[in-house]
């Protein structure tokens, strides 16, 4: 009985090939295509009680993966003090969990724009590049991530769309199945030229039309907490669920 959040979550990373270790108190992530994934590769907390304890989630990840330079402990409620967490160098972040039982309706995309779903090597490794831009220093990560995508995409368990200006992706999504009626968005990235056109709107609706055609019921996206895209979605109609704590330390830099 997972938070929404992190039920999708799981479900997402399952699809994509990741393990799920079950332990009393607690989940071990993995996923060995991808070690430079920190959300793919973490301990979760299950038990509510436990959530302040950081000495020991700290130990369990650093026991669980002793290779991993970062630190990423996912936490099914909202501890009652950081300072644990602080100690060890990690912050504790929040995201909004939105959700609506109400198929989004695509709205009218924009003249000059195509969307269509990805497929081809081309496609895939233009979603690559775009992340790329967007976050530079991250490439083994986000290769590796596309090639999942990809994988996931050719099982029919998920599906990714892109917005193309000419024979150029400017905007992407991506949508998975994630069993008992209920589909999560993932990595809505629009490029830095192609901001402000209503391109990611009309996308959250054109991949809600995929799930809905597969069953799904409701629609779940994840966004920084209080931030302009979760204002986005609330204006499209997704209401918060719930809010989602996680405990993180990036790598050390070079």
């Amino acid at each position: 009985m997972l938070p929404l959040g992190w039920h999708t979550d799981l479900a997402v990373r399952r699809a994509g090939g990741s393990t799920v270790e079950e332990h009393g108190d607690h989940l071990v992530v993995r996923s060995p295509d991808n070690p430079a994934f920190h959300w793919g590769n973490f301990v979760l907390v299950t038990d509510p009680s436990a959530v302040d304890d950081a000495d020991r989630w700290v130990a369990v990840f650093e026991a669980e993966f002793p290779d991993a330079e970062h630190r990423s402990v996912g936490l099914v409620a909202e501890p009652t003090d950081d300072s644990g967490w602080y100690a060890h160098g990690l912050v504790v972040e929040h995201e909004d969990v939105l959700s609506t039982d109400t198929c989004p309706d695509p709205t009218p995309v924009t003249e000059g724009y195509l969307v269509r779903r990805l497929d081809t090597h081309e496609d895939w490794s233009q979603s690559t590049g775009l992340e790329v831009e967007e976050f530079p220093g991250d490439a083994e990560f986000h290769h590796a991530a596309t090639a999942t995508r990809a994988r996931m995409s050719e099982r029919g368990v998920a599906a990714w769309f892109g917005a193309f200006h000419g024979d150029r992706l400017a905007a992407q999504l991506g949508i998975v199945d994630c069993g008992e009626g209920v589909a999560r968005y993932q990595a809505v990235l629009t490029g830095v030229d192609h901001r402000r056109r209503g391109l990611a709107s009309h996308l959250l609706g054109a991949a809600a039309r995929w799930a809905a055609d597969r069953g799904a019921r409701t629609w779940v996206i994840v966004a920084d907490a209080d931030s302009p895209a979760s204002r986005l979605y609330q204006a499209r109609g997704f209401r918060p669920a719930a809010r989602s704590a996680q405990a993180y330390r990036k790598p050390p830099l070079d």
